[in-house]
This record gives structure tokens, C-alpha cells and sequence, in this order.
């Protein structure tokens, strides 16, 4: 039977409750901090871009499924686009954190599937289901007329072309930001 929207939201703040009892009885704050967003719109453009091969390989991966076929991919291989991802979850734009949750939507379907394989259960997949959520995965990772629209803004404030950043300079913003990315993620209080 379906919830109505009260017990809906009834349920919400019980849960709620929930969360923010077990995180005191953890010693933490009984409601995280916001993330904090460290990683400007010209990194973030570029890290979307170099996101794009990983949408392929999504696109690819949907069609695998539209045959009902499965297939193994190697995790190890995608680690540099699982890292993006989370440089992503920092964005000061929004846009760029939605390009984040595509990606790590598609790399916990690509696990899953994984762990199916490994543990002989590929008959307990939902194929179509598998399907949908790639296809939800890849259409988070193609807001590019939204991103266009937080480029433009940033350029707007701080010059054209100013989103642009040089190859050279990514790997090395990459290194500066990620320390203070990782330190974020050990901490584990934020959203």
C-alpha cells in the first residue's frame, strides 16, 4: 500500500530523529556541516570534460544491457573518473556536483553488477531496471546547457575566458585541491 504524503512526511522526520541520535551517540554534530566547495568553475570544467570518455563508456555499457547481456569491467581502470567524481562533490557550482552524482551512480551499478558476477548471483539482476539507471546516470552526466549557464556567470564576474584553464595547469590544481578534498573526507562531518 501506498504512503500518503503526510505519513510520507511523518516517516521523514522520524528518520531524521533517527540520524541525528545515532551521529551525537557517535560523538559527531547531530547535523553535518555543509560540504564545502573548493573546487572553483574552471577546475570543475575541466574535470567534467575529462569525465566525457566515462559517459561513453556508460553509453557503451547501456547498450551491453539493451542486448541482456552482462559484462565484468575493471574497477581499477575507471579510479581516475572515481576521482573526478569526488573533485566534482566539491564544485562550487551545482551543476558540476550533478556531473559528480551521474558518475558515481554509474560506478555503483558498474559494482554491483561486478559483485554479481564474482558471487554466480547475475540471474538476481534486474536488467531493464539496470538499464534505466544507467540511462538516469548518463543523463545526470550530460547537463552541459546548465553547466554552460554557471560558466557564463563565472565569466561574467571574472572575465571572459576566464573559465578556460590551460592542460598544463589542471594536474597541478588536481594536487592542490585534493589534500584538502581528502582531509574533508577523513573528517566525515560534512553532507
Amino acid at each position: 500500500m501506498a504512503m500518503t504524503n503526510e505519513e510520507l512526511r511523518t516517516d521523514t522526520a522520524q528518520l531524521a530523529v533517527r540520524l541525528r541520535q545515532v551521529r551525537i551517540e557517535q560523538g559527531r554534530n547531530h547535523d553535518p556541516e555543509p560540504r564545502p566547495k573548493v573546487v572553483d568553475i574552471p577546475l570543475s570544467k575541466a574535470v567534467v570534460d575529462r569525465l566525457q570518455p566515462f559517459k561513453v563508456i556508460a553509453v557503451k555499457y547501456a547498450a551491453v544491457l539493451a542486448a541482456g547481456q552482462i559484462t565484468r569491467i575493471d574497477v581499477s581502470k575507471l579510479a581516475k573518473y572515481e576521482e573526478a567524481a569526488k573533485l566534482l562533490h566539491y564544485s562550487t557550482g551545482f551543476w558540476c556536483g550533478i556531473h559528480a552524482l551521474g558518475a558515481d551512480s554509474f560506478l555503483q551499478i558498474i559494482k554491483r553488477v561486478n559483485e554479481a558476477i564474482d558471487s554466480g548471483t547475475t540471474d538476481e539482476l534486474d536488467i531493464n531496471g539496470l538499464m534505466r539507471k544507467v540511462h538516469f546516470s548518463i543523463g545526470l552526466m550530460t547537463k552541459d546547457s546548465a553547466l554552460s549557464h554557471e560558466i557564463n556567470d563565472y565569466e561574467k564576474k571574472n572575465g571572459r575566458g576566464s573559465a578556460v584553464m590551460a592542460e598544463e595547469d589542471i594536474d597541478t590544481a588536481i594536487a592542490e585541491v585534493l589534500p584538502e578534498i581528502n582531509k574533508y573526507e577523513e573528517d566525515d562531518m560534512y553532507e
